[in-house]
């Protein structure tokens, strides 16, 4: 092999180990369950946002899903809900608070007819990792829940997500 060949190689394996690391970083295993079928949450996302109950702080909306969300998807509402109510994206998403509590939930899935959101106890986020870069930890529900129309459904992921700045 000639020195410029030895050298390509070199920086592709230089290139590959630099962008390894961050590709790693977003990690996400578990599952939703909803009626009774488990849904392999495959994606996860985390963006900062200000407070919602003190603006001086800065919450983190985490996304996990069970497909790749478009960037100019992710921060949209709608966008999101349209994506779940054509059964292209199930999700779960927990906004937490600079103390690391659980102030926002929603589940989305097509078997829902209303939006499952709000605050509740029942959703929770046990974190091994929560600075202003990186959210690592664990998103559950304690028990069973049910949606508005009774579905039933719980959550239990694992994940590690590198947070993406406010907007």
């Amino acid at each position: 092999m000639n020195h410029k060949a030895l050298l390509g190689v070199l920086l592709a394996g230089l290139v590959g180990l630099v962008a390894a690391p961050a590709a790693a970083q977003n990690t996400v295993e578990g599952t939703f369950v909803v009626d009774g079928t488990p849904i392999k949450l495959t994606h996860v996302y985390a963006y900062a946002e200000k407070g919602f109950f003190d603006s001086k702080k800065q919450d983190v909306v985490v996304v996990m899903a069970d497909a790749e969300v478009a960037a100019a998807a992710l921060r949209d509402h709608f966008a999101l809900a349209d994506l779940a109510k054509a059964g292209k994206l199930h999700f779960v998403k927990q906004t937490i608070d600079a103390e690391g509590q659980v102030i926002n939930y929603e589940v989305r899935h097509e078997r829902f007819k209303m939006p499952e959101s709000g605050g509740s106890t029942e959703h929770v986020f046990e974190a091994k990792t929560f600075d202003k870069k990186l959210i690592a930890g664990r998103a559950r529900t304690k028990s069973p829940q049910k949606s508005f129309d009774d579905v039933p459904y719980s959550y239990d992921v694992t994940f590690s997500a590198t947070i993406e700045p406010m907007k």
